[in-house]
């Protein structure tokens, strides 16, 4: 059975990304750690069960730096012009279209996620048609799906703590499989929080978020509250 994980990234540009880390961080520094997460879910990714490994790029002229960016052992293709639930949409669409039977798809803001839990979506996959990663703002950082449509998509007031809640209502009578909270960065806080943690899974020799942990050490960033 065809499995797909998608990546979702934009391209690290000043300005563009992590604009709610500029309370604490200027916009090129934002922009740097942001482009150590993406190295960081490149690496997550790979190590992935996931037969192929896609990344799924913003905007749609970014695919020379985003190549650069992440290397020749991914396929790039880019997101679709539209909200996020159009994204998302989109490209399940394009996977199954592709041959997948089994696609997960994943953000970039979740630099320290074990990779257990991307295998662990894709073998609930397996029993079930819908696969959500809840985080802790109140939306996912991952969700999977079975080969069909679904309408998990619209209707989702998206950047908003009730995603989660919204994508719940509009599963209907198709099965869920869940995985454990984890928690996306995109606040000076969260960011904070990130560094203790990092250095945290470091100090326990796990692999997860070298980059970014690499670039937090130069970074004063508050504590969480």
């Amino acid at each position: 059975m065809s499995t797909n994980a998608i990546l979702f990234v934009k391209e690290p540009r000043p300005g563009q990304v992590k604009t709610r880390l500029q309370t604490h961080l200027s916009a090129a520094e934002a922009a740097q750690l942001y482009r150590a997460f993406v190295l960081d879910s490149v690496e997550t990714l790979a190590r992935s069960a996931a037969q192929r490994k896609v990344i799924a790029f913003a905007p749609i002229g970014a695919e020379e730096v985003i190549r650069e960016l992440v290397g020749a052992d991914f396929d790039l293709i880019a997101q679709p012009e539209m909200d996020l639930g159009g994204r998302m949409d989109g490209l399940m669409r394009w996977s199954f279209e592709e041959g997948a039977e089994r696609t997960v798809i994943i953000g970039s803001d979740t630099p320290s996620l074990p990779v257990a839990y991307i295998d662990e979506a894709i073998e609930m996959l397996q029993e079930r048609d819908v696969v959500l990663g809840p985080s802790t703002d109140g939306g996912y950082y991952l969700v999977g799906q079975k080969e069909g449509n679904s309408a998990i998509f619209t209707g989702i007031e998206w950047s908003t703590g009730a995603v989660l809640q919204q994508t719940l209502e509009r599963l209907d009578k198709q099965s869920l499989g869940l995985l454990s909270p984890w928690y996306d960065v995109d606040t000076a806080p969260e960011a904070g929080f990130l560094k203790m943690h990092l250095e945290a899974l470091h100090r326990a020799r796990c692999r997860e978020g070298r980059h970014s942990r690499a670039l937090l050490e130069k970074l004063i960033l508050p504590l969480p509250s």
